[in-house]
């Protein structure tokens, strides 16, 4: 189930991203550290009502920020839709449950989301060198539309018309 996250969700959420952390780096993918994401980060989301999770049996599996919020490198890119957009910010899912259908649980749910608040599209951007994530994504139906560079490296941005 895919629900709004509340306080008592943020130890879960934070082993998780922990979980995910080290199962990234030893794939081979520096795109997170102690910098970025974090607990202040996810608290933040959380008091901004702007994260959610995916729980089964009341265990958190997977965790996403759903805000209008960008980067200002994303001002650069020729976006295909006008504002109003969604973001999508810190999709993650458990190691153990990746492979599961839950991202696409997740995606899903963003662009329901999307579509019930009237949002012209989704974006967000991806770590280049996470060729997982950007594979799902253009299974998804999102387009790529040119690349960022943030501190951890270059950017995949994605958009999708709602």
């Amino acid at each position: 189930m895919i629900r709004k996250a509340i306080r008592k969700d943020i130890m879960q959420a934070s082993e998780v991203l922990e979980n995910v952390k080290s199962h990234m780096l030893r794939e081979g993918i520096d795109q997170w550290d102690q910098e970025y994401p974090n607990n202040i980060v996810l608290n933040q989301d959380i008091d901004e009502g702007q994260a959610y999770i995916y729980e089964e049996h009341g265990v958190v599996l997977a965790y996403m920020a759903l805000n209008e919020k960008c980067d200002e490198e994303y001002n650069d890119l020729n976006w295909h839709t006008n504002i109003p957009f969604l973001v999508i910010h810190r999709l993650y899912v458990k190691p153990t449950a990746q492979g599961s259908g839950i991202s696409s649980k997740m995606i899903r749910y963003a662009e329901q989301y999307a579509h019930e608040h009237k949002y012209q599209s989704i974006r967000f951007d991806a770590f280049s060198l996470n060729e997982t994530a950007n594979a799902v994504y253009l299974k998804k139906g999102y387009n790529l539309v040119g690349t960022v560079c943030f501190r951890k490296g270059v950017f995949n941005c994605y958009e999708k018309s709602i």
